[in-house]
């Protein structure tokens, strides 16, 4: 009973319960944190094409070259028809074709009461791709924040998105992702001129502000549910910038209403006691603990350049299919049988222990995928018989190094064949991790799913290799391990 007196022994029954103990959620009906997800491959899911609003993009570029004409030249202009046009009671000389291909347009007339400006079809797709791009991160944020793990996002065409999600759908994927999400506050203001009302429809209060908003959300750094007397309430915060804002804002106006906004709907129209000058905030309201914490995670992601709508939805089985998944479940049990009959016949007692060895590695491997909350995918799986195999020569390194040894009448054969085989077996895993985690920081979709389980395999190989497969050198003589012929 020596070998209870082995640190490598307490550490595997250690190994042995942290597996079960993460493995079983799995099994279990119960909600857990602990538990393997699987991917639209395996499992299927659910499927989103998602549109962003081309005429409001368009719109908006509009306005943007509004301003710009008047803030960088000092020109007045109108927009009408998707056209901007400028009257020439004023200085147009200064915007020569050169100037107005800079911003993205095109002269469509030139007469003597003024300059008619068009966008350059060109640049607008252009324009309106990269916007689709960034809303791509954003939409691709919002579902993460919600726990969907391994999504497929990606971009169709000009404006559409189309998003993929595996397993059971998240009542709060819709809403979530559908939202703009346009975050504005507005000072109060009593004339008409350049103003506009704010009205909440569910209190009835109303307000009168300023029509361009004194801050925007895109200054929100985080956002999260808190809860104030017991009411839910979202707490956000400004990064460095937006925090000087704000504080100016409140600073130069106490005593004022000030209206936060969201998606032209007035939220609340709090006063200004004092200057608020820690950059953070609260919006409250009649929320709910779950539309709070919808708010909390859109506004925390950004708001989207446009309005979007999912035009179609549907539910997508497996692309694998269940008949595939069990298949691959047999594959890998004849090819465990296989390795271990050959491993005993080759090895003798030492091929035992590399069945044991592959098991304790499996075991680990899904433990820490459960811990983690991972996806398991297709690629995901190449990943894990990709494993195996690593786990496999990492043996058979070892066992040629002891049996070596014996041949050379060594005198301490087996720690010294180890060891010497474990310095080679670091070696090479240690290149193929570096390898993966590469693949996991720059890949995305499939790339991450392989990525992933062979980071996890790799470390899992290690482990089980240096503590489980050492001890069973160590407490297994020499005449039977097989190894000193």
């Amino acid at each position: 009973m020596s070998f209870l007196k082995q640190w490598r022994f307490w550490l595997s029954l250690f190994l042995i319960g942290f597996c079960f103990y993460f493995i079983q959620p799995n099994f279990n009906s119960k909600n857990s944190d602990f538990k393997l997800n699987f991917g639209l491959d395996i499992q299927g899911g659910y499927s989103y094409l998602l549109e962003l609003n081309e005429n409001e993009f368009r719109q908006n570029l509009l306005i943007k070259t509004v301003q710009a004409l008047e803030s960088s030249y000092g020109l007045q202009s109108d927009i009408s028809n998707n056209q901007i046009f400028i009257s020439s009671d004023q200085n147009i000389d200064l915007l020569n074709n050169l100037t107005i291909q800079s911003l993205g347009f095109e002269i469509i007339e030139r007469n003597d009461s003024g300059v008619l400006i068009g966008l350059l079809e060109q640049n607008f797709n252009q324009s309106l791709s990269e916007m689709t791009l960034n809303a791509v991160e954003i939409v691709r944020s919002r579902v993460d924040f919600l726990g969907n793990k391994e999504l497929s996002l990606q971009k169709v065409g000009l404006n559409k998105i189309l998003l993929e999600i595996p397993g059971n759908l998240d009542s709060n994927v819709k809403d979530v992702i559908s939202k703009t999400a346009k975050l504005t506050l507005h000072l109060e203001k009593q004339t008409l001129v350049n103003s506009k009302v704010f009205f909440n429809e569910e209190t009835g209060e109303e307000v009168r502000v300023q029509e361009i908003p004194n801050l925007t959300g895109d200054y929100i750094q985080d956002a999260s549910l808190q809860y104030n007397q017991n009411e839910p309430v979202v707490s956000f915060s400004f990064n460095k910038e937006g925090s000087d804002l704000f504080a100016k804002m409140t600073s130069e106006n106490v005593g004022s209403r000030f209206a936060i906004v969201l998606d032209g709907a007035l939220i609340t129209a709090p006063v200004i006691r004092e200057a608020i000058t820690g950059g953070s905030g609260q919006i409250s309201g009649n929320f709910t603990n779950e539309s709070a914490n919808n708010l909390a995670i859109i506004l925390k992601s950004g708001s989207l350049p446009t309005e979007i709508k999912i035009i179609q939805e549907k539910q997508v089985g497996p692309s694998l299919g269940r008949e595939g998944v069990e298949k691959g479940i047999y594959a890998s049990l004849i090819a465990l049988i296989a390795i271990t009959l050959f491993m005993i016949a080759y090895y003798k007692v030492s091929g035992l222990f590399t069945a044991l060895t592959i098991i304790s590695c499996l075991g680990l491997l899904f433990a820490l995928m459960s811990l983690l909350n991972t996806t398991l995918t297709l690629p995901g799986v190449i990943g894990i018989v990709l494993t195996i195999g690593m786990c496999v020569d990492a043996n058979v390194l070892v066992f040629e190094r002891i049996r070596e040894n014996y041949k050379n009448n060594l005198e301490n054969p087996k720690t010294d064949g180890f060891g010497s085989a474990y310095v080679t077996i670091l070696d090479s895993n240690l290149t193929t991790l570096f390898a993966a985690i590469f693949l996991f920081a720059f890949g995305f979709g499939p790339i991450r799913g392989f990525s992933i389980s062979l980071i996890i395999g790799i470390i899992s190989s290690l482990i089980v290799t240096y503590i489980i497969l050492k001890f069973f050198i160590d407490i297994t003589s020499g005449k039977y391990l097989g190894l000193n012929k």
